[in-house]
């Protein structure tokens, strides 16, 4: 289930995330019927507020990931296993909360010569990859994570340029 709160988003574009959010889930592995995710939109004064609070970075940035879960990565995720983050209103396993920063959707998007869908269809992903502890804090993770977000992209048609 993925919750969707903050700036207006068009139902189109919905639409579209909720796609990206199945497909990201589906290619991890895991069965997105059984999870949950909010997606915030901010702009760059809300963004960098929320750096500053949460990470210590007094800049505003693209994207954050505030995850739920520990010691997941790679790992079939179930309800059962993880009781005390289940919703109860669903039974669904919250997985954590991703915010995208709508001004850097906008300017990513010019700076990369792709369309503003793309941007932040990317960003999505890399917030899911996030969530279940994908990384780039290093060179090997770093590739093993845009090998990820490629392979999502390339099986949405959002294709660089």
């Amino acid at each position: 289930m993925l919750n969707i709160i903050g700036e207006d988003i068009n139902r189109k574009t919905i639409k579209k995330l909720n796609k990206v959010y199945k497909t990201a889930l589906t290619q991890t592995y895991q069965n997105f019927k059984l999870l949950e995710v909010t997606l915030e939109f901010v702009r760059s004064p809300q963004m960098q507020e929320l750096n500053k609070r949460t990470r210590n970075v007094d800049e505003t940035t693209d994207v954050l990931s505030f995850p739920t879960l520990k010691n997941i990565f790679n790992k079939k995720l179930k309800p059962k296993d993880f009781p005390l983050d289940v919703n109860p209103e669903n039974n669904k396993l919250y997985l954590g909360d991703i915010v995208i920063n709508l001004d850097r959707v906008y300017s990513q998007a010019q700076e990369f010569e792709h369309s503003i869908e793309r941007e932040m269809c990317y960003l999505f992903v890399h917030g899911i990859l996030h969530l279940l502890e994908y990384d780039h804090m290093n060179e090997l993770d770093k590739n093993i994570m845009r090998a990820q977000e490629e392979k999502i992209l390339s099986k949405l048609k959002l294709i660089r340029g």
